[in-house]
């Protein structure tokens, strides 16, 4: 029997403590076909992803991955409740059989999960305040410490959305040390010219130098633009603009010099700032509530990269119904239509195409 083991991944950038998760993997599981799905060129904390999605892909297809799949923008720009959701839905089109996180502590996940969604309605009560107060009063009362455990704390919701989806995929887990590798640490010190070289393949030290890197700063005055041009009115039906933000967005926005200065302003204890980062990604794409709503109702597959078992794979799953996109034309243009918009944000900046006339890393493929 085939087995098809699938992780989540956002690789920014891809480092050797990835490599070492994917060798874990195949050493103690010996799957038949390893399936990453990745975040595009944004990511959940409301960033811009420091290398676009085809480099990181190719690294990871060339350090051991059969086929690495996009994570639409509409689920990678979420927090961790929806961007397990999404993830979860993304590997069952996919047939995966088996999702393998990491933790840095084995705990019955099955159980913490079962609590969480039976104190779910005051989870959620709590959830939509987006305190940042309550999220973390929340997992410590179910003991899970936000900050030192950021893989568990996905795996939990992995394996709840497993759950709510009666979905049959099975949960595999790697013991993970957050300290030993770290993509904050290795952007900190990129960012301060420190060199990277021994903690990431010689692919991701390459793609340094090779492309544009981007942060926030290179986009606030595009973001600027969009909240001073439009009316309060029209930034209420931003994505997940609520409770007079729009409001606080106009007045913090004429005053602020930089992405750090205005964020600086706007945050209060009510809202974390991964949450209003994400809320920042949205505002400069403007992005409307029925456009993530419509990738939920068309879920597709975008593929980044693949090898010849990937492939192989590839040929299996054109057999099914799901909508499998390894090129843009016409009518993908119509399905990628709020990717290709995310994407055409980067480009003001690094110039390079992201979408049309770009196809999938293919490694040992005739």
């Amino acid at each position: 029997m085939t087995k098809i083991y699938g992780f989540v991944a956002e690789f920014n950038p891809f480092h050797n403590g990835h490599k070492l998760f994917i060798d874990q993997i195949k050493e103690k599981y010996h799957p038949d076909v390893l399936i990453a799905v990745m975040s595009g060129n944004f990511v959940q904390r409301g960033d811009f992803a420091i290398l676009d999605k085809w480099s990181r892909a190719k690294t990871a297809i060339e350090n051991g991955v059969d086929l690495v799949i996009e994570l639409p923008f509409a689920y990678a720009v979420e927090p961790a409740q929806y961007f397990a959701k999404g993830a979860v839905e993304i590997l069952r089109l996919l047939n995966v059989d088996t999702i393998v996180f990491g933790t840095e502590n084995q705990i019955d996940f099955e159980n913490v999960a079962d609590r969480m969604i039976s104190v779910d309605p005051v989870f959620q009560q709590n959830y939509q305040l987006n305190s940042a107060d309550n999220l973390t009063n929340y997992y410590q009362s179910i003991g899970i410490d936000i900050s030192k455990s950021p893989n568990q704390l996905l795996g939990l919701n992995y394996v709840s959305q497993i759950i709510q989806q009666n979905s049959q995929i099975k949960v595999a887990t790697i013991k993970r040390d957050v300290s030993e590798f770290s993509a904050t640490n290795i952007r900190r010190k990129y960012s301060q010219q420190e060199s990277i070289a021994e903690l990431v393949p010689k692919l991701t030290d390459d793609s340094f130098t090779e492309q544009p890197i981007v942060t926030w700063d290179d986009y606030f005055p595009f973001l600027k633009y969009q909240i001073t041009n439009q009316s309060t009115t029209e930034l209420q039906q931003i994505y997940q603009m609520v409770e007079g933000l729009e409001n606080k967005f106009k007045k913090e926005i004429s005053h602020s010099n930089n992405f750090d200065e205005f964020i600086e302003q706007v945050k209060s204890k009510r809202y974390t700032m991964a949450r209003l980062r994400r809320l920042m990604i949205y505002t400069l794409l403007n992005v409307r509530e029925s456009e993530i709503n419509n990738v939920y109702k068309n879920p597709y597959l975008r593929v980044l990269g693949f090898n010849n078992v990937g492939q192989r794979y590839l040929n299996v799953l054109k057999k099914s119904e799901v909508e499998l996109i390894t090129r843009v034309g016409k009518k993908e243009k119509n399905i990628l239509d709020l990717e290709i918009r995310a994407d055409r944000i980067r480009q003001l900046v690094t110039s390079q195409e992201q979408n049309f006339g770009v196809i999938p890393y293919m490694k040992g493929v005739n």
